[in-house]
């Protein structure tokens, strides 16, 4: 059985808990829509700990609690990661493209998403463009 992967970016999963992000309908409705595939969702440590905080900034409290809730019971959803090997090529990657304004951590997705052979990334964060990277919902 064929299995579509993505990384899913803070920019997605803030996008998903906001109704106020621009992205609110986009992302809902690429979600909708996956879930009638078979695709399997792939995520950081470093992108949970940066999503949880930005919605618990731009939702509320308890929008980051059921976001988190929901991670930990989702049979879609695989949380990498970032270990000591994938900072050092996270460091590589941030100091190569001091020409953009990469931050570490999407550094760090990036280092992660050519570990495990992915291209696709449902987010709406034009820095895995330039990365190299597909973005959906595009």
């Amino acid at each position: 059985m064929l299995v579509d992967k993505y990384f899913v970016d803070t920019a997605a999963w803030v996008a998903l808990y906001n109704p106020k992000d621009p992205y609110y309908f986009l992302a809902q409705d690429f979600l909708t829509n996956s879930q009638s595939q078979k695709m399997l969702f792939v995520t950081s440590d470093y992108i949970l700990d940066e999503s949880i905080t930005l919605i618990r900034i731009r939702a509320s409290h308890s929008e980051a609690v059921i976001f988190k809730n929901s991670i930990d019971v989702s049979s879609m959803i695989q949380v990498s990661s970032i270990d000591n090997n994938l900072i050092s090529r996270a460091w590589d990657i941030f100091c190569k493209y001091s020409d953009h304004e990469f931050s570490f951590t999407d550094c760090t997705s990036f280092a992660l998403m050519r570990k495990l052979g992915l291209n696709k990334a449902f987010t709406f964060d034009k820095h895995f463009v330039i990365a190299g990277f597909e973005i959906y919902p595009g």
